[in-house]
């Protein structure tokens, strides 16, 4: 696929695999609308794009936790006439911890970033790209969207609303030349995974770089479902739709506890 001159719009991309999409997408030529809470983050990477491969870098800072910074964010790209041909729904956070452990207020921001502002953001752009008769969209799920995850019990649910949503989305669209990929990885070398405990060795995850080439490649093979990175990322989903039900509960769950496991 040729990204020369198009506008992607990525969300969290200040730090990890969305900060990865804007240098890759750059590199290809494509112009940035460059989207997370840090103002700072995104100055210094558009300043850095802009140095480097030459191209348009629009810094549009927001909370997507907060649905009236949604509608600002989506307000504020039409105020500037930017026309989105690819959105990236990348931001996103877990929270690895027993449900009733944790207050009801984290665990609904993850519902808002990882659920809501992803449909919206979505909502928003798809039909320009429909009108025009090309772009797309890349969500960003996870292989906890294969099983239940005891221990990260909102985190999984959304992963797996993100998946089922871009598949049945990217049906309804197949006939109008706009794609939509729903990305799997299992765990990657970001600050996503740096305060678990014990920690992921760097052998047991994949690097941003990987990821994010994978998926840019799945999409322009017109594929639905990526799954970036190690062969195993794959696998393992498969474990999870062969094994009987309780016993795939009960595996992930043990999985999800000994990466945190409690100082």
């Amino acid at each position: 696929m040729n990204y020369k001159g198009m506008t992607a719009l990525v969300t969290g991309a200040s730090v990890g695999l969305g900060e990865e999409f804007a240098r890759q997408l750059a590199a290809q030529g494509a112009n940035l609308v460059l989207v997370a809470r840090s103002r700072d983050k995104l100055a210094r990477l558009a300043t850095s794009l802009q140095q480097q491969a030459h191209v348009e870098a629009t810094v549009l800072p927001a909370d997507l936790s907060l649905p009236e910074e949604v509608s600002r964010l989506v307000e504020e790209v039409k105020n500037r006439n930017l026309k989105i041909d690819l959105l990236i729904n990348n931001a996103g956070f877990g929270i690895f911890e027993n449900f009733l452990d944790i207050p009801l207020e984290p665990q609904m921001e993850q519902l808002d970033v990882n659920v809501r502002a992803l449909v919206a953001l979505t909502h928003a752009f798809v039909p320009d790209m429909v009108a025009s008769g090309r772009g797309g969209v890349i969500n960003m799920s996870s292989t906890a969207a294969f099983q239940p995850l005891a221990g990260a019990d909102v985190y999984a649910a959304t992963k797996a609303f993100v998946l089922l949503f871009s598949e049945a989305l990217s049906l309804e669209l197949e006939n109008s030349r706009v794609h939509v990929l729903a990305s799997c990885p299992g765990p990657v070398a970001t600050q996503f995974f740096a305060h678990m405990n014990p920690k992921l060795q760097a052998k047991q995850m994949d690097q941003p770089t990987t990821v994010v080439r994978d998926t840019l490649q799945a999409f322009a093979k017109g594929k639905r479902v990526a799954y970036p990175g190690k062969l195993l990322v794959r696998l393992s989903t498969w474990g999870a739709r062969l094994m009987p039900r309780n016993v795939i509960l009960r595996v992930a769950a043990g999985t999800v506890k000994n990466l945190n496991q409690k100082p």
